[in-house]
């Protein structure tokens, strides 16, 4: 599976200046001023049912994606890169030709972006991406198993060369790799603030959602949910990195409290047509 009109990209400049009784005398001599820490720039969009609303132009870099979801309906947002000259009208043409969810062509690369937060809640994702041509899409396929793009959840994105200095990434405290088809954990999750690194360590495209199960249900009633889409999901959609290729790394922030988690990839094996998980790509753990 997988804020707020159109909104710029903040780029946040933090200087600090230290003061002691020597730096006090180097300081009337001319002192110096401590260097600047760049943090990524800040970009939000508005996903709605069925369009996103959000910047047509970034800078490349470090940048933090922050996804607000104002329809009733679950929505991630996917950062397609436009290889080999192709263009947001090729990407829409093969969308239109498609016949239901499945990988797109290779020259639409998926980059990462912002898993699904219920709907009416906010999320985000931290990665790096380079200049180039995108596009925003939502492969969400709930609740008819139309992935969402079809029904012209597509935008255009333009990535141009940053002319400030590179922010560096986030400091994560829990490392998920991503692999073939599991889940690997640096640390059983804890209650409170986290930021996890996600890492493609696999050979093929994979994604990182987190559910939060709603008391008395299990795995099975999210499994039995997500080939049905019928009964309401049977927890909280809390986000993730959404779909990268191989190689590609994330960070998401996580505030996690006691209960029973799910992680799951629901990206399909092009070798077998099976989702991800149905070849064993879940991860449960228990916050007590």
């Amino acid at each position: 599976m997988r804020g707020v009109s159109v909104v710029g990209v903040v780029l946040l400049l933090v200087g600090a200046c230290a003061r002691n009784d020597a730096g006090s005398a180097a300081g009337s001599a001319g002192g110096g001023v401590a260097e600047a820490a760049v943090a990524p720039a800040v970009v939000h969009f508005t996903a709605k049912d069925f369009a996103f609303e959000g910047p047509d132009t970034i800078a490349s870099g470090m940048t933090t994606l922050v996804l607000h979801n104002d329809g009733p309906n679950l929505h991630n947002l996917v950062l397609i890169r436009l290889e080999d000259g192709k263009t947001f009208a090729d990407l829409q043409a093969g969308v239109a030709a498609m016949k239901g969810p499945g990988l797109p062509p290779g020259w639409a690369v998926l980059s990462g972006g912002v898993n699904p937060p219920d709907p009416g809640s906010d999320t985000e994702g931290t990665l790096d991406i380079a200049p180039g041509n995108y596009a925003v899409v939502c492969v969400v396929d709930a609740p008819d198993h139309v992935p969402h793009m079809m029904k012209g959840m597509m935008k255009a994105l333009t990535v141009v060369p940053a002319t400030t200095a590179p922010a560096p990434a986030p400091t994560a405290d829990l490392t998920v790799s991503e692999v073939d088809f599991a889940f690997g954990f640096s640390a059983q999750p804890t209650a409170g603030r986290h930021v996890i690194k996600v890492v493609n360590n696999g050979t093929q495209v994979h994604e990182f959602e987190l559910i939060r199960l709603a008391p008395g249900k299990t795995l099975n009633d999210l499994m039995q949910w997500g080939q049905t889409y019928q009964g309401g999901l049977p927890g909280s959609s809390l986000g993730g990195s959404a779909p990268m290729v191989p190689g590609t790394v994330e960070y998401v922030p996580m505030d996690l409290t006691p209960g029973n988690y799910v992680a799951l990839c629901f990206m399909p094996d092009p070798n077998t047509g099976k989702p991800h998980l149905a070849e064993g790509m879940v991860y449960q753990f228990t916050i007590t």
